[in-house]
């Protein structure tokens, strides 16, 4: 493989998007349209971490040959974000999105002993100068990541998502990326 020194990627700005279920790639990644809508404030210095479960390799053999073959088992991705933006919308996407009005008119959300995690499309799109480098997800489960951990009074407190990306219809794939070198907006 040659040197891409434009491959690099230094994140400048970043937004995460939303859309239903299936909904397709933008063709603009500057500013996507409807239905695509935008999650919110995110951690500056946590941007996202994506972790995988699975993958392990298995050596199978003959008597024969005792190292013939290697095998993987499933690997599952799971991409971690931490919203610090704590609307209905950001409250929802942690606790369930069957989260309930207690008094009718949105100032009070009681949380659902039995959560449900919301399912949709799930777009990350990162800025380095012109070039774009974008997650695309046609199906995802978003839900709690982990416990919300108010530690002070000198920073933003978030609520941790999980996004795991999920096979729709009869994809062979549950997520997508774009190569380093697209130009923004094309």
């Amino acid at each position: 493989m040659a040197r891409n020194d434009a491959a690099t990627l230094v994140i400048s700005t970043g937004r995460l998007y939303t859309a239903p279920v299936g909904t397709e790639f933008p063709t603009s990644l500057d500013t996507p349209a409807n239905p695509w809508d935008e999650i919110g404030h995110t951690s500056l210095e946590e941007i996202m971490a994506i972790a995988s479960e699975g993958g392990e390799a298995t050596t199978l053999g003959t008597l024969q040959n005792k190292n013939l073959r290697v095998v993987y088992s499933d690997r599952t991705e799971t991409f971690t974000i931490n919203l610090q933006q704590w609307d209905e919308p950001g409250l929802k996407l942690y606790y369930g999105t069957n989260m309930v009005d207690v008094k009718d008119d949105g100032s009070l959300l009681g949380v659902p002993t039995v959560p449900a995690p919301t399912e949709c499309a799930f777009l990350a799109v990162f800025k380095d100068q012109s070039h774009v480098f974008a997650i695309y997800a046609p199906k995802v489960s978003i839900f709690r990541g982990d416990d919300v951990d108010l530690a002070d009074t000198e920073s933003l407190a978030s609520l941790p998502l999980a996004i795991t990306p999920l096979q729709h219809d009869t994809n062979e794939w549950t997520y997508a990326v774009t190569p380093m070198g697209r130009v923004t907006g094309s």
